[in-house]
């Protein structure tokens, strides 16, 4: 088998899905789908959920090991592979430490409930074997909004989560939708969603705007008139009056999807207000009106 062959044969999940700050980490395949999968918005609430068994995953790690694929850090696919029984990540950290003896660094994503099953020892214990950073997908601090959606979590729930993983020295970088409360519960999603961040400590802010899936339940209830979807420019004043309440220390900021064509960067608070000249800007560039509740696309009250 060509190189190429070998790393096609340990991915069974089709299209690979990571954040972006994963862009160079070793990608191991652990679990196909979410073991929650019934959030409305989601587009992966159709796909088989199933978590590999522990001899495949090992033979992949044999197989980057054999290929000396580079780089220091390892990011576990799936959906939220958090999920997994520590027994099962520790074996899992195992054999990335026998094949892969390079690498530093472990992450993944994780739901808040796979966080709170985990105790104290748990995470300590996984810290130590290498375990950085969690993605977490937060989406809203508004409980309305977490409901609306079928989360399956509450912010209080996302609150004890994250002060868990400080406790345990555990790092996490965190992601929310913007628009996910539609046009009547976009004041309340950035100002809440602000208030849940400004209590804990992410070291990553991406967010990222609401797009609607064919099939998905957010979808239908769009196309029945029970949501009100935002347009792009609404949303990018939802992401302004975010921007605006949020109060994080040491936090990079990033949105790949403003008016569904920019970038918006910035490390806070340092470079706030340079992020909020630049959605002003962006504002004006459309020759819209920059106070809330007017411009394009209906009004937001």
């Amino acid at each position: 088998m060509t190189r190429e062959e070998k790393l096609a044969s340990i991915y069974r999940g089709g299209t690979v899905y990571r954040p972006l700050q994963e862009e160079k980490s070793i990608l191991l395949e652990v679990q196909l789908g979410c073991s929650w999968h019934k959030c409305a918005f989601c587009d992966f609430t159709r796909d088989h959920f199933e978590l590999l068994p522990l001899e495949e995953v090992r033979r992949a790690a044999e197989i980057l090991g054999e290929l000396k694929v580079e780089g220091n850090r390892v990011f576990l696919l799936g959906q939220n592979p958090f999920c997994r029984s520590t027994s099962d990540l520790l074996h899992i950290f195992g054999y990335i430490h026998h094949y892969l003896p390079w690498v530093s660094e472990i992450s993944m994503y994780a739901r808040a409930d796979d966080i709170l099953r985990k105790s104290p020892e748990d995470l300590r214990t996984l810290r130590q074997m290498g375990l950085r950073d969690l993605h977490v997908g937060v989406e809203s601090g508004s409980d309305t909004v977490l409901l609306m959606a079928n989360k399956g979590e509450t912010a209080a729930d996302l609150l004890r989560a994250f002060r868990k993983l400080d406790e345990a020295g555990i790092q996490y970088l965190v992601t929310s939708i913007l628009g996910l409360g539609g046009k009547q519960m976009w004041k309340s999603h950035a100002i809440e969603t602000a208030r849940l961040y400004n209590q804990i400590h992410p070291r990553n802010i991406w967010v990222l705007a609401l797009k609607l899936f064919p099939g998905t339940q957010l979808y239908r209830q769009a196309s029945q008139g029970l949501f009100e979807a935002m347009t792009p420019w609404q949303m990018l004043r939802e992401e302004r009056l975010l921007v605006q309440c949020l109060e994080v220390k040491d936090c990079f900021y990033m949105d790949t999807t403003a008016l569904n064509q920019y970038t918006l960067a910035a490390h806070l608070p340092d470079g706030k207000e340079g992020l909020l000249q630049a959605i002003h800007q962006l504002l004006v560039d459309e020759e819209l009106p920059v106070g809330p509740g007017s411009g394009e696309g209906g009004v937001l009250s």
